[in-house]
C-alpha cells in the first residue's frame, strides 16, 4: 500500500475517534514509516529526540497506541517484558 494511501486511512481513523492529525501526531506517524527495523518506544523516542523534534514521551506512546489500534503497526511480545513494534 502506498504511503498516501495509509496516511489518509490513518488521518480517516483519527476522525473516526474524533482526534486531530495534530504535528506531533504527523512527526510519529512519518518516522514510523520511516523506519524498516524493529523498534521499541523508548528506541523511537530516542530517534525523535536525535531529529529535535520536541514529541513528548506520553505522545509517542499514545500515538504509537493509536497506531497499533489501528491496525497499521503490531504489537510484538518478544519475551522481554518490553512491547516491541513493526
Amino acid at each position: 500500500m502506498k504511503h498516501e494511501t495509509i496516511r489518509r486511512s490513518f488521518e480517516e481513523f483519527l476522525k473516526q475517534k474524533k482526534l486531530r492529525l495534530t504535528r506531533q501526531r504527523d512527526e510519529v506517524f512519518e518516522l514510523a514509516f520511516e523506519t524498516h527495523e524493529h523498534f521499541t518506544a523508548e528506541t523511537f523516542l530516542g530517534w525523535l529526540n536525535e531529529r529535535d523534534s520536541g514529541v513528548s514521551r506520553a505522545t509517542v506512546y499514545r500515538t504509537l497506541a493509536l497506531l497499533v489500534d489501528g491496525g497499521f503497526l503490531e504489537l510484538l511480545d518478544v519475551g522481554t517484558g518490553e512491547a516491541w513494534y513493526e
